[in-house]
């Protein structure tokens, strides 16, 4: 199940300062990735898993063709 950022964060009951201040960003830096304006690292993403109890797989979408484009 895919879980966006913000909604984890907020249920867990903490605010931007909070998330911001634990992956060592700006509240303004941060927020533009919470809202899609800019993508988090890779070790972002496992920090705010660990800080908001949240498996870090639930943050990404999975999906798969089901066919290769031809190469003909």
């Amino acid at each position: 199940m895919k879980i966006s950022v913000k909604a984890a964060r907020v249920n867990c009951g903490l605010k931007v300062k909070d998330a911001a201040e634990a992956l060592n960003l700006s509240v303004t830096g941060y927020s533009r990735k919470e809202n899609g304006h800019a993508r988090f690292y890779i070790d972002e993403i496992a920090k705010l898993s660990h800080l908001f109890n949240v498996p870090f797989e639930n943050f990404f979408e999975a999906e798969c063709l089901y066919k290769t484009q031809d190469t003909e």
